[in-house]
This record gives C-alpha cells, sequence and structure tokens, in this order.
C-alpha cells in the first residue's frame, strides 16, 4: 500500500524568474516561492513565534503559493557577531560532519536519535516494535466533546526536551479535542510494559508518562483542503528528563537531499490494524521510496501531490493507518565504526495512508 508523508525538507519547485526585494533584515534579496527558500523552510521546521512572524513579514507575492524575499538568513539578525550557532548532525554518517543550525532549542548529535541496541530474542514479532526501539515515538491523546475518553488518535516525535513533531491534521479531528502526549509507551493496555528477556529475566520499560500539551502550533500555510504543509509542534506542561525509553530523534540538515526512489526507510506508530481496531503495541514496517511520477501512475485517485509531499509503500500490508498520522517517516545511520552506536533521523510526517479514513 501507498502512504504520503510530508517531507521535513521540501522539494525544489519550478521557478519563474524572481525578482528584487528587501529582506526584513534589511538585505537585497530575491523574491521566490518559499518551497525554493532553503533559510526559511529550515527556520520554520521548528514553528517559534518569531520565526512564523520573520516568514510573514518576508512575503512579497503569492502565486498557488507564497513567495517570500529570501536572503540569508530564515529569522531576525540582530548581530551577526553575538549569533550562536549550534551544531547538528549532517545526514552523513560521521558524527563530526555537521552543519550549524541557529537555534538553541534542539539537542545536539550526542542525545538525539540513538536508542539501546536490542537483542533478537526480545522481539515479539516482526512488525511489532522491540521495547527499547524508537524511544521518541509519542502517541497523542484525546477526548471527546462530552469530556469522555477518545483514545489515541495520532501520533508524533519527541524532538526536544518539551516539544513534540506531528501533523497539522492531528490538531482538529472532528468530535475529538487534543489533550496530552504520552511518552515511554509501548504497550497500551498493561501498566507495566515488560518483555522476558531469557528464561530467568524479565525486561520491563519505565513507567509511561502523559502530560498536558499546554500550546499547538500548526503550519502557518497549512492547507486542510489540499493537506499541504501538515506540520504541526506542541509544547508540553514541562521538561523532560532523556532515559532509554524517552529520548528525542534527530531533525535533518538544511541541504538533506529528497530520499532515492527504492531507498527503504522505516514508519511507527499504535495505528488501526487491518481488523479494525487500534494496534495495542508500538508497531513497526520498512516501507521504499517511490517517485511522484510512479505513485500517480498507480494511486489514479489522488493525483495531485504537493511539492513538499512524497510518497512510499507499494507492498500489500505494509501501510500507514488510521492513527498513525503525526507519525514520523525515519532513516537510520550505520555507523561504520563497531564502537558506533547508529543514529536516526526523521525525514518526514505521515500524511495519510492509502485507506485511511482519517
Amino acid at each position: 500500500m501507498f502512504i504520503f508523508v510530508y517531507l521535513l525538507l521540501l522539494i525544489q519547485a519550478s521557478l519563474s524568474e524572481p525578482n528584487e526585494c528587501v529582506t526584513p533584515n534589511g538585505e537585497n534579496a530575491k523574491c521566490v516561492p518559499i518551497s525554493s527558500c532553503a533559510v526559511i523552510r529550515q527556520a520554520l521546521i521548528y514553528l517559534s513565534p518569531d520565526v512564523i512572524e520573520f516568514a510573514k513579514q518576508s512575503q512579497c507575492d503569492y502565486k498557488k503559493e507564497p513567495w517570500v524575499c529570501c536572503g540569508s538568513s530564515g529569522r531576525k539578525v540582530i548581530s551577526t557577531t553575538t549569533a550562536k550557532n549550534i551544531i547538528i548532525p549532517s545526514r552523513l554518517p560521521k558524527p563530526d560532519n555537521v552543519a550549524p543550525l541557529d537555534d538553541n532549542l534542539l539537542p545536539d548529535n550526542t542525545l538525539c536519535g540513538y536508542q539501546v541496541t536490542q537483542r533478537d530474542n526480545r522481539i515479539v514479532g516482526g512488525d511489532i516494535s522491540d521495547i527499547y526501539e524508537f524511544p521518541w515515538m509519542v502517541a497523542l491523546k484525546y477526548k471527546k466533546y462530552d469530556g469522555s475518553d477518545g483514545g489515541f488518535r495520532c501520533g508524533g516525535t519527541l524532538i526536544n526536551k518539551n516539544h513534540v513533531l506531528t501533523a497539522a491534521q492531528c490538531l482538529h479531528i472532528k468530535g475529538y479535542n487534543l489533550t496530552e502526549a504520552r511518552l515511554g509507551e509501548w504497550r497500551i493496555s498493561t501498566n507495566e510494559d515488560c518483555i522476558q528477556d531469557t528464561a530467568s529475566d524479565k525486561v520491563c520499560a519505565d513507567k509511561v508518562i502523559d502530560l498536558k500539551i499546554v500550546n499547538e502550533i500548526p503550519h502557518p500555510f497549512y492547507s486542510i483542503k489540499s493537506g499541504n504543509n501538515d506540520i504541526a509542534l506542541l509544547t508540553l506542561e514541562t521538561n523532560l528528563k532523556f532515559t532509554d525509553f524517552v529520548r528525542p530523534i534527530c531533525l535533518p540538515p538544511a541541504d538533506l537531499p529528497e530520499p532515492e526512489p527504492g531507498s527503504l526507510l522505516d514508519i511507527s506508530g499504535w495505528g488501526f490494524t487491518e481488523e479494525g481496531k487500534p494496534s495495542d503495541y508500538k508497531k513497526k514496517v520498512k516501507i521504499p521510496m517511490l517517485s511522484n511520477a510512479r505513485c500517480k501512475e498507480v494511486f489514479t485517485d489522488y493525483t495531485h501531490i504537493n511539492p513538499n509531499q512524497a510518497c512510499a509503500g507499494g507492498e500489500d500490508g505494509k501501510d500507514a493507518c488510521h492513527g498513525d498520522a503525526g507519525g514520523p517517516l525515519m532513516t537510520v545511520f550505520e555507523k561504520s565504526d563497531n564502537n558506533d552506536e547508529d543514529q536516526w533521523y526523521q525525514e518526514g510526517i505521515i500524511y495519510r495512508g492509502i485507506r485511511d479514513g482519517f
């Protein structure tokens, strides 16, 4: 089956001749579609209020999408001598290949994207994650309009101590209010998540953490109708302490290219199974990337794919389902040195599956 994901790094669009303009920082620049302005696109991933305001002030036209005055920065620059750069990993496998990112909220490459090494005898099933696997996964909890329990209806990823990345559609589900984020979950039906490691040893996860969501920030250019820019940021009520079961995933650097067609990536979540019920376990599956042209040929009912969306899947029984929206499309970089742990990056956000009635 096919799924659509919103890529964190947007694809270059076909452009007409750009016009001269002046950025909010007073820099002479070009007026171009926002999908081709890497600095503003990258800054908007984190959706801080000052970045959103800078993007609005940068808008210089509108032709099917906002056009912005694209200079050398995606946010207000006060002084180039006092700006603080935080280093995050590049897509290359060696940790010393880094790219600067002007954002002091993200963890550096010594903290994000790592998980406890698995042992095969801990795996319950081929499509069920290990108890330690994907510690950045977040289950989003809802209440019905009458105040009763609405269950878990979306996913997300922890990206720092108190922010969760998800899909903008998850903020507005008809009949439900988003209330909490659950971290450290593996099996929803049990109060204590445990797995038998050996004949005598049992491995148990820490108690889950339920935190209230105190702020919701959808992408400023999210379109409910088309699904374009289906990305949002959630602020949790308190800062988290990272553990083996609660840890952030890495976000990609600004120059990350689109995943090549045929490359295998991972998705995970507690979405509905083929029986029409939410999965009790945190599940996982590998799916291949498809070119958008190939996706349109096969998935004829969905003819329009936005420039910042991609298509993945194509194998029976391997799909995102209702409840998986907002979850991650992930890739792992295997380190050549056996002493180094593999590191995970989030490539995109799940928008919908082919049979998803979300």
